[in-house]
């Protein structure tokens, strides 16, 4: 996935559009439609190219063929959002998008997308279920915003470690559980020569996952949003956040990250990874897609769950993704009937055959570059990536949270300044009404 969902994680989102419990429209899921099932505009966030947007077109051209519905798509890239947010409130220059959740809730004000609970229970055509019934209850959860759902997930995109399976089999069958266990392995590596971990630093959402994993391995979901949400900035001093800290900088300082990787540019450590030059990458799901192009010969794209701290099993951070009608589109019905449709089984799979993604409907064969994480999604749950924070304190984590993780992830502050820094300026951002 070229520019992946996770790197939009660090654009800067409109703090005035957080009025989340008014973010769906009212209105009813036919609204105004002149021109029913004839026609819509469909501006997507890939771009022309790609692997998503080729298996979409496909689709698309599929059901202009059955149905008849002209559909006007446009590949946009991952501005989409941004370019049609000018004329969400009046007459919206697309009738349907795509894109992820974290940019949903932060960025379309209030009213401004159409609540598609009702399409939920659209049926799939060919197929004797509804939409509702194809996509797991808690995917649907996880991409609601008050009970509502302003956004229909339809790929999701999830952080898990990953390593080539043909140099290290055994972890395939016995991944490190804990992070005591991953450390002993890091150790290992580092001591034979290796690099252990890959990271293109200049990416800022790629640092945050690092310390907001080890904040949620010790203290559970919620935990790393519930710190976010303190405007006194106290919560950061508490032994178990200032302990993931800590760990961030012993990797950071300790030489565990690959050479280069504090001065590099995406993806020049993902190519060293995918060409066996680093051992583990902290990365979301797209990966195999994204690094298929350089990956040596015979990687086997393999993965294994963020390691806590205890017994337990962690829940996997993901960002939902999916389809999204403007309240005010001319041409809603129709918009509905095209999602509906590429909710099909044969949709979905055309599209995780050509992309190896992890899909919202699940009853469909996986790619193997995907199985691992598929697998651990369905045995472990999940929730949602950055802990929810990049879509309720969107400008708290651009301002203030992210600039402090990269000085941290790049051995430029220690565990204590990160953690007094952390405290003093998120209580000076709240105090300025932000």
């Amino acid at each position: 996935m070229n520019t992946p969902i996770a790197r939009r994680l660090t654009v800067t989102c409109t703090a005035a559009a957080l009025a989340a419990s008014a973010l769906a429209g009212c209105g009813s899921s036919s609204g105004s439609d002149a021109g029913a099932g004839e026609e819509l505009t469909y501006w997507s966030m890939w771009k022309d190219g790609e692997p998503q947007q080729a298996a979409l077109a496909k689709s698309i051209a599929e059901f202009t063929q059955q149905t008849g519905v002209k559909v006007n798509v446009q590949w946009q890239g991952r501005d989409v959002l941004t370019k049609l947010q000018p004329t969400l409130m009046t007459s919206p220059a697309a009738d349907l998008i795509d894109n992820p959740y974290n940019n949903v809730k932060s960025k379309i004000p209030a009213g401004g997308a159409e609540d598609l609970t009702k399409t939920l229970g659209t049926s799939v055509p060919g197929e004797s279920t509804t939409i509702g019934q194809v996509i797991p209850q808690d995917l649907q959860k996880l991409a609601e915003v008050d009970g509502k759902h302003p956004m229909l997930p339809y790929v999701i995109t999830c952080n898990s470690v990953w390593f080539n399976g043909a140099r290290f089999p055994q972890l395939a069958a016995k991944p490190p559980a804990t992070w005591q266990a991953f450390q002993q392995l890091l150790d290992k590596q580092k001591a034979s020569g290796a690099a252990p971990l890959a990271l293109d630093a200049d990416i800022p959402g790629y640092n945050a996952s690092w310390y907001i994993s080890l904040v949620v391995a010790k203290l559970g979901v919620g935990s790393f949003h519930q710190a976010a949400a303190d405007k006194t900035g106290g919560t950061w001093e508490k032994p178990e956040y200032a302990a993931a800290a800590a760990q961030v900088e012993h990797l950071a300082k300790g030489g565990y990250f690959a050479d280069g990787y504090n001065a590099s540019k995406f993806p020049a450590m993902q190519q060293k990874w995918a060409t066996n030059k680093a051992d583990f990458l902290l990365m979301g799901s797209w990966l195999p897609s994204e690094a298929k192009t350089y990956a040596a010969d015979g990687f086997q794209y393999r993965t294994f769950n963020f390691p806590g701290d205890g017994a337990a099993d962690n829940p996997v951070a993901c960002q939902p993704s999916g389809w999204v009608v403007p309240a005010k589109a001319k041409h809603k019905a129709a918009s509905e009937k095209l999602i509906a449709f590429l909710y099909g089984k044969k949709q979905v799979q055309a599209y995780e055959d050509g992309t190896a993604s992890l899909m919202a409907r699940q009853d469909v064969k996986v790619a193997p570059a995907a199985a691992d994480i598929a697998a651990l999604v369905k045995k472990n749950g999940t929730y949602l990536n950055g802990d929810g924070v990049t879509a309720d304190f969107s400008d708290w984590w651009t301002k203030v949270f992210l600039p402090l993780d990269d000085q941290l992830v790049t051995g430029k502050v220690s565990a204590t300044e990160f953690v007094g820094r952390l405290k003093s300026q998120s209580a000076d951002f709240w105090k300025r009404g932000q």
